[in-house]
């Protein structure tokens, strides 16, 4: 076995990470840079700034900054002269804009000097907009408008828009802040950012990336020059300068003030980056037919799709490891703190009583939805409960919302995933999150969408995404041969008892228009 290590770096909301691995795949090293913690002075609240009126960011250099921290403790290691690779993940959909400055700086980098010290004044726009960031809707009904409507942008790009998608916020920026984006030299997404300072120059974009931009062609992996221009005028396509690239590719070495001051082996190539979720994709090595349920403060499904519709509730996304193939995403606001909430009113706060609840299921003609926050999928706030297809202000008996929240939850997920796949087999689910701790959750889970769940040991998913992505850049091999032997099975832990799968797919229509009654 050689002495090769492979850095994956994960610049998520509230922190940067590291894991780095060795060939073998056994984590080696994980390191932390927390904002709030670690870099008080930037006055983040959970990683971000938030504005009022839906306007949410971060600090560009505070980024900077956690690089020069976190770069720091690795030189302390025996790893740093180790790491022949290095790609990762950035969270989604945020911007960062180089100045004229800024780029002369990342060319000329000065190993004596930090990164901060010499990237002060490289930001046009020094507070980036991210994923929080739901401040752009007319900029979002304008871009559908002029392509025809919402499902036609889903068809061109693999999504409708979205207020957080990169080409909404740019083209508000373009609208409001015409200095600022007149002296923007290039546009980096956060990950993207991450490989332009490892390299000293402007890198691309992954096309995972560009898919969550609104602006990329979801089948060339292209950026769409009318959809350019929308959004930022004839200039944008000289600010974005380079068409998305499919992970893998090597985009160069690393820049020799990494070699110098950190201690960097000079041959380490930089891999393009992608985003946290097609990271954490990577990083559970899905097969076509699995299916992750990530179960946290919001809920997420992804899936690995040979062939896929696009549809107005759902993501599709180019695969980080297979050009030819999809990740089909579903985000949901209400996961946790929603289950949580009933918890609190209907289990006495405790989780052992809920369990004990979910034991009876629902009468067949008894639904609930449940919005405590404004959902995405549907677009629709508040809780409604129906017996025998009529509204009512709370059931009969108040315990049926325990278990009613998750069969809510997981038939809204059984049914977008039919649109989604066209209904193409899907063979198990992959649970992770804080939520799959619960295995009465996960049972429900299973019957609901007729399918074994599996879990897999904790890690950091989206650096380590990161750390495989890198070796998959360096090896220059397969991506499912590199995966072969090297990661322990997921185990087991509920199959579905299928002719409750029966009662629930009976359901799905009457499901269906209720959901449909309650967002009108």
């Amino acid at each position: 076995m050689s002495d090769n290590c492979y850095l994956g770096l994960d610049l998520s909301t509230q922190q940067l990470k590291c894991t780095v691995m060795n060939d073998a795949h056994e984590i080696v090293l994980e390191k932390a840079v927390n904002f709030d913690r670690d870099l008080p002075a930037y006055g983040t609240r959970n990683g971000a700034i938030d504005h009022g009126n839906d306007h949410v960011t971060s600090p560009t250099i505070m980024w900077v900054e956690a690089m020069d921290k976190l770069f720091e403790s690795i030189k302390e290691t025996p790893y740093a002269a180790k790491i022949c690779g290095i790609s990762g993940a950035g969270q989604q959909h945020g911007s960062v804009y180089w100045s004229e400055a800024g780029v002369q700086a990342l060319a000329g980098l000065d190993s004596s000097k930090s990164l901060k010290e010499q990237l002060s004044a490289a930001f046009s726009i020094e507070q980036s907009p991210i994923w929080q960031d739901a401040s752009t809707t007319r900029e979002c009904r304008s871009l559908e408008q002029s392509v025809g409507g919402a499902q036609a942008l889903a068809d061109l790009t693999g999504s409708k828009a979205y207020e957080r998608f990169t080409g909404n916020q740019i083209a508000k920026i373009y609208a409001e802040q015409k200095q600022a984006y007149e002296a923007t030299k290039n546009i980096s997404l956060v990950s993207s950012f991450i490989a332009t300072v490892l390299l000293g120059q402007l890198a691309p974009v992954d096309s995972p990336e560009g898919s969550g931009t609104n602006m990329m062609n979801i089948e060339t992996h292209r950026w769409q020059p009318n959809l350019v221009e929308h959004c930022g005028g004839p200039e944008l396509i000289k600010k974005l300068a380079l068409e998305p690239v499919e992970g893998g590719v090597q985009l160069g070495n690393i820049h020799p003030y990494f070699v110098e001051r950190f201690g960097l082996n000079p041959e380490c190539k930089v891999m393009p980056f992608t985003g946290d979720n097609s990271a954490t994709l990577v990083s559970m090595n899905l097969h076509e037919g699995d299916c992750v349920v990530s179960l946290g403060t919001s809920d997420t499904v992804l899936v690995y799709l040979k062939q896929a519709q696009a549809t107005t509730e759902s993501h599709l996304m180019a695969h980080p490891t297979d050009a030819k193939g999809y990740m089909g995403m579903l985000c949901y606001k209400n996961g946790s703190l929603t289950r949580q909430h009933v918890r609190d009113l209907y289990a006495n706060g405790d989780w052992d009583t809920f369990n004990k609840l979910l034991q009876t299921p629902t009468k067949d003609d008894t639904f609930g939805f449940y919005y405590w926050m404004q959902e995405i999928i549907p677009f629709a706030k508040g809780i409604y409960r129906f017996e025998n297809g009529k509204p009512t202000q709370e059931f009969k008996d108040p315990s049926t919302n325990v278990r009613a929240i998750l069969e809510s939850q997981f038939l809204s997920m059984r049914v977008r995933l039919d649109r989604m796949t066209r209904q193409q087999k899907m063979k198990r689910i992959l649970a992770t999150g804080g939520a799959a701790a619960n295995t009465s959750l996960l049972q429900v889970l299973s019957d609901v969408l007729g399918l074994p769940v599996f879990k897999q040991k904790g890690m950091n998913s989206a650096s380590l995404g990161g750390a495989l992505l890198a070796k998959y850049g360096v090896k220059q091999q397969n991506f499912e041969e590199m995966m072969l032997g090297r990661q322990d099975e997921p185990e087991k832990v509920c199959d579905p008892d299928l002719a409750w799968t029966e009662k629930y797919k009976s359901r799905v229509d009457a499901y269906v228009a209720l959901e449909h009654s309650v967002c009108k």
